[in-house]
């Protein structure tokens, strides 16, 4: 990231501007640039499915139920979060699955797998649970292989363990993502536009189309 870029997400993060954003009233704890650049990508890769980890309050989830459905995709949202805190007023939307689990958990990965069509569209998968890098890597090792060609994956949260922020977290979302990618090479394409496209992001090395 550009030095200006690098300065910001670190305000921005330091100052928790991050844990006061909401999405029609309810908290999102995202950055910005990067909702829009997840619209965007549903979008443009015609993606017709979500697969979150990490609901806790359930603003994304909601943001990205309104996103598919304004888009008239017929798809759904499921969010899956081991310890949520959701706002009631997302109980309502039809359009999203809330699941609560562990996320990295076969048995979770395989109920959702299920309730996908067999002829399903596109999947955009966002790791935002857990972000100890045993955590993040065992979702990858879980999620991936059911992932199909041209799905989109984003690992949130590579920022901390000093990527800029939180130098005291410890190996993290970064750690893991780059130990997958040493491990499968060939399976995930690293999508560095997109990446780059609004210069701040907590999401380095982070999107990634699959293979």
């Amino acid at each position: 990231m550009h030095p200006a870029a690098l300065a910001y997400l670190k305000w921005y993060h330091e100052t928790n501007v991050w844990k006061q954003l909401s999405y029609r009233g309810v908290r999102t704890l995202k950055l910005p640039s990067d909702m829009w650049n997840y619209q965007e990508i549903l979008i443009e890769h015609d993606v017709e499915w979500v697969i979150e980890t990490g609901s806790r309050h359930g603003g994304s989830a909601i943001f990205f139920a309104d996103v598919l459905r304004n888009a008239g995709r017929k798809g759904k949202v499921f969010s899956i979060d081991y310890q949520p805190a959701l706002d009631p007023r997302v109980l309502a939307d039809a359009s999203v699955d809330f699941i609560t689990g562990d996320s990295a958990d076969p048995a979770i990965v395989d109920d959702v797998m299920r309730r996908l069509p067999a002829d399903r569209k596109k999947l955009f998968l966002i790791l935002d649970s857990d972000h100890a890098a045993r955590h993040v890597k065992r979702e990858l090792d879980a999620w991936i292989p059911r992932l199909r060609s041209g799905d989109y994956l984003v690992v949130e949260d590579t920022v901390v363990n000093g990527h800029p922020v939180r130098p005291d977290h410890g190996p993290g979302p970064l750690e893991a993502i780059r130990q997958y990618v040493g491990e499968h090479p060939r399976r995930l394409i690293r999508d560095v536009a997109r990446e780059a496209k609004f210069g701040a992001t907590f999401a380095p090395e982070g999107y990634y189309v699959v293979a």
